[in-house]
C-alpha cells in the first residue's frame, strides 16, 4: 500500500502477479498518511509524605505512569519503488564484457524483499509504577521497609503473521493468511511485565567511625515478550509467560565502614603524635553482594517438528524449547559445574507441536562476592588541611568463583548442563572474576 498519486512511481521491476501494489484511499485508509498518531499520553503522577506520629517515623507513597521516550520508528522500505535486478558476473572465459547501459530486456528477479507490517494505529508502551515506603530512625539507624511494583502495559512485540498453525501437515501444504509469501514480521501491541519488589534496608550514616548499609530485595517480574521479540507460536502469546530472566528472586547487599578506636581523639593512643602516626587514621571497608540465579530458558534444536518454519523444499532445522518432564532444577548437594540441571528432565518437541517447557524452567548459578580493602590516613595538621591517604583494597578477596550459566540447548549433549566460565554469576549482575588486589595513594588538600 502506498500514499495516494505515488502508483506512478512505483518500480516496473515490481511483480504484480506476486505483490498487489494500491494507493491508500483504494485499502479504506487516509491518503495522507497509513499510521495513526498517538497522541493522547497523558502521563499523572503523585507523591505523598506523611509524618504520623512524630519526626522518627515516615510513611512515603507514590504512583506514575510513564510512557517509553525511545517509541518505535515506523521503518521505511525501498519496495516498491526500489526493486534491484540481479547482478551479473562476467564469463571467466570472457571476462571482460563491456556493460549494456540500456537492455532490450529486463532481467528475471531472483527475490522480492517486503517490508515489515506495523499496526496501524500501533500505540506507545507505558508502565504503571507505585510504591509505598515505611521509615523509622532507631538511634544513628534508619530502617525502611518498600514496597515497589511497575506494570508494563501495551508493549510492542513481533509476530509472524504469516505463519500456519502446528500440524504434522509438511509446511508447502498448509494454509496461510497470505499463501504467496514467505514469513511476515508484524509490529504490535500485547506485550506487558508486572514487578513486585520488596526491599529491606538497614543504614547508619557516617557517625563516631562507623558506617554501614544492608539491605534484602525480594522481587519477581512476570512477563512475556519484550520489545523486537517474536514468539514461538503466533496463536499462543500465553505460552510466552514466565519468570523472567534477569530478575533474581533473592538479592542481598552490604557495605561498612569502620575506623578504629586509636589515634589523636579517640579512646586508645590518642596522646602523643607517635602514637597517632602508628595507631591513628585506620579504617577497614567492607562490601558484599549474594543473590540467586537467573532464570534461565531450556533450548532444542533440530528438523522442525511443528511445520511453521518457512521452506521451500525440505524440512528446516529450528531451535525451539522441548517438552518438560519434571522438575529439572537439582538438589543444590547434587549441583556441579559439570552436571547443573537435569537432562531427563526434558525431550524434543512432540511431532506437530511446540514443546510444553515454559521459559525460565532452570534456576542458574547465583553470585557471592566480598571486597574489602585498609586504609590510612595521615594528617598533617589539625585541621586536616593536608592529608595523605594511602588504600589497599582486594575485589572478590574470597577468590570466590562465580560460575556463568550452563548450556542450555539439550540437544547439544556434550555442551547440556555444563558451565564453562566463571566470572559472571548472577547473569553477570556481579561479574567480579578471580581475586584481584590494588594499592593507592592520594593527597588530599
Amino acid at each position: 500500500m502506498v500514499a495516494d498519486g505515488s502508483l506512478n512511481k512505483v518500480s516496473p521491476l515490481m511483480p504484480k502477479g506476486y505483490v498487489n501494489v494500491v494507493e491508500a484511499s483504494q485499502a479504506g485508509y487516509s491518503g495522507s498518511g497509513l499510521i495513526q498518531t498517538d497522541t493522547n499520553n497523558v502521563a499523572p503522577r503523585i507523591g505523598i509524605a506523611w509524618r504520623p506520629f512524630d519526626e522518627k517515623t515516615v510513611i512515603r507513597a507514590g504512583f506514575g505512569v510513564y510512557y517509553d521516550i525511545v517509541p518505535t520508528v515506523v521503518t521505511t522500505a525501498g519496495t516498491p519503488f526500489v526493486v534491484n535486478e540481479p547482478s551479473q558476473t562476467n564469463p571467466t572465459t570472457n571476462p571482460v564484457v563491456l556493460p549494456q547501459v540500456f537492455p532490450t530486456s529486463v532481467a528475471a528477479l531472483t527475490t522480492v524483499s517486503l517490508p515489515g507490517a506495523f499496526k496501524k494505529d500501533l500505540r506507545i508502551p507505558y508502565s504503571l509504577q507505585y510504591n509505598f515506603t515505611i521509615e523509622r530512625q532507631f538511634g544513628k539507624t534508619g530502617v525502611r521497609l518498600s514496597y515497589v511494583g511497575t506494570g508494563t502495559r501495551q508493549g510492542e512485540i513481533q509476530t509472524n503473521i504469516n505463519q500456519p498453525v502446528a500440524s504434522t501437515v509438511p509446511f508447502t501444504q498448509k494454509p496461510r493468511l497470505f499463501q504467496s509469501y514467505p514469513n511476515i514480521t508484524y509490529t504490535t501491541n500485547g506485550g506487558g511485565h508486572q514487578y513486585n519488589g520488596f526491599t529491606t534496608e538497614v543504614k547508619r550514616r557516617f557517625t563516631s567511625g562507623l558506617l554501614y548499609d544492608f539491605s534484602w530485595t525480594w522481587a519477581r517480574d512476570i512477563g512475556d515478550l519484550e520489545r523486537d521479540q517474536a514468539p514461538e507460536d503466533t496463536y499462543n502469546l500465553a505460552r510466552e509467560r514466565a519468570a523472567w530472566e534477569d530478575i533474581p528472586t533473592h538479592r542481598v547487599t552490604g557495605d561498612l565502614i569502620y575506623e578504629l578506636p586509636f589515634g589523636r581523639g579517640k579512646k586508645l593512643f590518642s596522646q602523643g603524635r607517635l602514637a597517632n602516626l602508628a595507631f591513628g587514621g585506620w579504617q577497614v571497608m567492607v562490601a558484599s553482594t549474594w543473590g540467586t540465579g537467573f532464570f534461565l530458558t531450556p533450548q532444542w534444536s533440530g528438523p522442525d517438528p511443528t511445520n511453521t518454519r518457512y521452506t521451500t523444499g525440505s524440512v528446516p532445522t529450528s531451535t525451539l524449547r522441548p517438552n518438560i518432564l519434571h522438575n529439572p532444577n537439582l538438589p543444590s548437594d547434587q549441583r556441579s559445574v559439570n552436571n547443573w540441571f537435569a537432562l531427563t528432565a526434558f525431550g524434543p518437541p512432540s511431532p506437530g507441536a511446540f514443546g510444553t517447557s515454559a521459559k525460565g524452567t532452570i534456576e542458574g548459578p547465583g553470585s557471592f562476592t566480598v571486597d574489602s580493602g585498609v586504609a590510612k590516613n595521615f594528617s598533617f595538621s589539625e585541621r586536616e588541611r593536608l592529608r595523605l591517604r594511602v588504600e589497599f583494597a582486594a575485589t572478590n578477596i574470597l577468590n570466590h568463583p562465580n560460575w556463568g550459566n550452563p548450556g542450555l540447548t539439550i540437544s547439544s549433549l556434550a555442551s547440556a548442563g555444563v558451565i564453562s566460565s566463571t566470572g559472571s554469576g548472577g547473569g553477570g549482575l556481579d561479574a567480579s572474576g578471580a581475586r584481584s588486589c590494588r594499592l593507592g595513594v592520594r593527597m588530599e588538600w
